[in-house]
């Protein structure tokens, strides 16, 4: 009987493992609704930063037009995913913002709201549906997101204002977060440069010779890198990258798990990839380069110093 119930609870669990999974969409879309309803504001704005009771959440002008039981089970659910804390006292229960949430506030200059817009973007998402072509069409099909749409994702951003300013916004909200913790690790690095060159830099928040290379293959990145290195000084000129080095050693699952998200979302995307360490050795060889080091910063993305 024992072993019987062993394997009924064991049961239990995979099922239920098996459920979150499939569910996996829920949290994107409950953090989405949470912004769009501008709920970690509100609960921010709080008088005196005091947490914030449903019935005043509720109650307009706060949030205009709220179903209350249906806010309260949005609520709930975002304390479940570590976005708010919940304070019962008796039979009140009020709610304030996590150091997570933190990050979702318009109003901070390392705010997230842009990011999470952008890949929750629904033109973005049905591109998820296809995903499985990635692994059955031939190489150098289109993507995901192409077979849905029709053209790349820069190709419709280039056409849709919209779309084009959600880009932006997020390449922007990313540079914000990343750089100052670039420039604080590598501050002796750029110390040493001379004259910088902005490549691939999005809207030009990030003025250096630093580019992303996640969005290309393998052999636009090979040609991109070989033309860089035709303009580098040869005695001191440097490439450097700031871009995802997965490894499957990490000890942090969620820096993992984020990198790994990533990886899928250029597969589904922009057709590119996030590299492991090996395979940015093998890249950066391909194109000339002599050496390389690899500089771990406190982000999700890591410094790579390619010399000539």
């Amino acid at each position: 009987m024992q072993i019987q119930k062993e394997e009924q609870e064991q049961d239990m669990k995979s099922h239920a493992q098996i459920l979150n999974h499939m569910c996996g969409i829920v949290d994107s879309v409950v953090l989405k609704c949470a912004v769009e309803l501008n709920l970690f504001d509100v609960i921010s704005n709080n008088k005196d930063s005091k947490p914030i009771a449903l019935s005043s959440l509720a109650t307009p002008p706060t949030l205009v037009s709220i179903k209350p039981n249906n806010l309260y089970r949005l609520l709930r659910y975002l304390v479940h995913m570590n976005l708010l804390t919940i304070h019962v006292q008796g039979n009140d229960e009020t709610f304030s913002l996590t150091e997570l949430s933190k990050l979702l506030l318009r109003d901070q200059k390392r705010s997230l709201v842009d990011w999470a817009l952008a890949i929750i973007d629904e033109t973005v998402i049905d591109g998820w549906h296809e995903l499985s072509g990635c692994c059955t069409s031939p190489a150098g099909g289109p993507t995901p997101f192409e077979r849905v749409h029709g053209k790349s994702v820069w190709e419709l951003a280039g056409e849709n204002a919209g779309m084009n300013q959600v880009i932006n916004d997020a390449m922007v909200s990313d540079t914000i977060l990343v750089m100052p913790v670039f420039v604080q690790c590598c501050d002796k690095l750029l110390n040493r440069i001379t004259s910088m060159v902005d490549i691939g830099g999005g809207v030009g928040m990030t003025m250096s010779s630093i580019f992303m290379l996640h969005n290309w293959h393998d052999k636009e990145c090979i040609t991109i890198l070989k033309k860089c290195k035709e303009v580098i000084p040869q005695d001191k000129g440097k490439e450097i990258i700031l871009d995802i080095v997965t490894d499957q050693n990490e000890q942090d699952d969620d820096l993992t798990r984020a990198k790994m998200n990533l990886d899928i979302g250029m597969m589904v995307t922009s057709g590119g990839r996030e590299r492991t360490e090996n395979e940015w050795e093998v890249l950066l060889k391909l194109a000339g380069f002599s050496r390389h080091e690899i500089i771990p910063i406190m982000a999700v993305q890591s410094v790579i110093v390619a010399y000539p």
